[in-house]
């Protein structure tokens, strides 16, 4: 039988594949020479480098990725407790060329703190020397074929029911959210803000046609130096709870489509207002990062072979792309703040940071490992403040199947006093994850049937086999260049594996 007669059905499937995943550090140098009104440096607490990712663009197959970091030094004077907070903001612009053909990318940044050190040149100048390292991953996609369907030269398919995605859509934006926000009634006024954690979480979204509807909110956490602290070391916190709402044009969406949205704050500004103590103005930076899939369901073919002609097939070199599913889950962690010789007395501001992870497979689970900062601000019984800092490493083994990306994050965090003067701090970390549905089944692509016969001639038409129980009645067809079907029919079964051992009477066909 002709090749010519072989007749394949085609589907087109869309594959996410990594175009970049790179990092770069970038230096941090900053040279504090102190205004007038600042008193003279007489101990540093801490010193503090806190970068972030502001915007991400492709313009001409180049990605440009503009980073701040905030530099802040907290220092005492001599014979006082007050605080004082040297604050700079340096901004930072790196562009990475993306490899060719890099369809509807999607991009990923992150910064994290490598290193900070703080040198006291003179009682006037303090010099900065620190780095951050930027994360970047660019995800594109890749389309590829599949056979769903095949007719002539006797061919026979093994078939199953695939979900696969057929299309892909991607779409960015950057948001500034502005909001005023009241103290509260019982709160000072602030005179420097010392750190703004922010932390955003979608609450829902919805498909317009051709347009994304994102709300959510953003749980800010402040801690700021009161205006009237006089000598005291004293040091406040607010909580606050931003909304947002936002609409993103992406062409060709619609309810077909399942959306994934990643949010990152690319900033938080709380800057009071000058004819009002107990008001700030909230200037937030939010980053959002869309990407849909439309998933469809039809036959796909696994396997191939001919009663009539020798015929060849090529599967895909890696399985097919299954379905993710978004998880969250989340879990404890303790450690401890020594105050070492000074007896702590009370706590102004505790922080829990995460850093860094990795993600590896163990025993078929994914195991997610990092490190925790632990930091707090203290009071001792001298009525001085410290600063208390430590880090803690962490693995966490998800409950779910094998993850391909995973992200953690501190979503909480208390304190308590212990009797031997350290502070132990108690953290919930949640951890996001992307799992994988489905089988990983390799699919075909491509079947070619040749004009030489599959077999020599011949001269009976049917023959008898020994089989075991629980075997495939697929590979027995396969072997004897005859149908499932025809077997089934021939003995009388009821599904495409073999129920006991024994005989079965084998039809060839064309």
């Amino acid at each position: 039988m002709a090749a010519t007669q072989l007749t394949l059905g085609r589907q087109t499937l869309v594959r996410s594949c990594t175009v970049l995943d790179t990092s770069f550090e970038q230096s941090v140098e900053k040279d504090f020479v102190l205004p007038d009104y600042c008193p003279d440096v007489f101990r540093i607490l801490k010193c503090r480098v806190t970068p972030c990712v502001t915007s991400q663009a492709i313009r001409s197959g180049k990605l440009t990725v503009e980073t701040e970091a905030k530099v802040r030094v907290i220092y005492l004077a001599e014979n006082s407790g007050r605080l004082n907070l040297l604050e700079q903001k340096l901004s930072f612009s790196k562009t990475l060329d993306l490899p060719e053909g890099a369809l509807s990318p999607a991009v990923r940044a992150s910064a994290v703190t490598d290193y900070v050190n703080c040198r006291v040149v003179s009682r006037r100048r303090v010099d900065i020397r620190g780095a951050f390292t930027v994360r970047v991953a660019v995800e594109g996609e890749k389309r590829q074929q599949f056979i769903s369907s095949a007719e002539g030269s006797g061919i026979q398919l093994k078939k199953i029911q695939a979900v696969f995605p057929s299309a892909r859509l991607t779409a960015s934006k950057k948001v500034t959210v502005f909001e005023e926000l009241e103290l509260g009634g019982a709160k000072p006024p602030v005179g420097a803000v010392i750190r703004t954690d922010c932390r955003v979480t979608e609450q829902e979204h919805k498909i317009i046609e051709g347009k994304l509807l994102t709300k959510g909110e953003a749980r800010i956490e402040m801690v700021y130096i009161p205006a009237d602290a006089d000598d005291r070391p004293a040091c406040e916190t607010m909580r606050f709870a931003v909304p947002y709402s936002q609409i993103i044009d992406i062409e060709g969406l619609d309810e077909s489509y399942t959306v994934k949205v990643e949010l990152s704050p690319g900033g938080c500004e709380m800057i009071p207002k000058s004819d009002d103590p107990y008001s700030l103005e909230c200037e937030l930076i939010l980053l959002v990062s869309c990407t849909a899939l439309r998933f469809e369901r039809c036959d796909a073919v696994t396997d191939a072979f001919s009663t009539r002609c020798a015929c060849t097939v090529k599967h895909w070199e890696e399985p097919m792309p299954e379905q993710p599913r978004q998880i969250s889950e989340s879990f404890e962690l303790t450690g401890s703040l020594d105050g070492g010789e000074a007896r702590i007395v009370s706590v102004s501001a505790v922080r829990s940071l995460a850093g860094s992870i990795s993600l590896r497979e163990d025993s078929g689970k994914s195991v997610v490992s990092g490190s925790l900062t632990l930091s707090a601000l203290a009071v001792t019984e001298e009525d001085m403040p410290v600063y208390l800092e430590t880090d803690i490493p962490f693995e966490y083994e998800l409950e779910a199947g094998p993850a391909t990306k995973a992200s953690v994050e501190a979503a909480g965090c208390s304190y308590r006093l212990t009797d031997d003067s350290s502070v132990e701090v108690r953290t919930e970390l949640a951890v996001s994850a992307e799992v994988s549905e489905g089988g990983g089944i390799l699919l075909l692509e491509d079947i070619a049937a040749e004009d030489e016969p599959a077999a020599p001639e011949r001269r009976y038409a049917l023959k008898l086999c020994s089989v075991e129980a629980g075997e495939d009645l697929w590979e027995l067809a396969k072997r004897c260049k005859t149908s499932v079907k025809a077997i089934i029919e021939e003995n009388g079964l009821t599904s495409d594996k073999t129920e006991e051992s024994g005989m079965l009477l084998i039809p060839l066909t064309d």
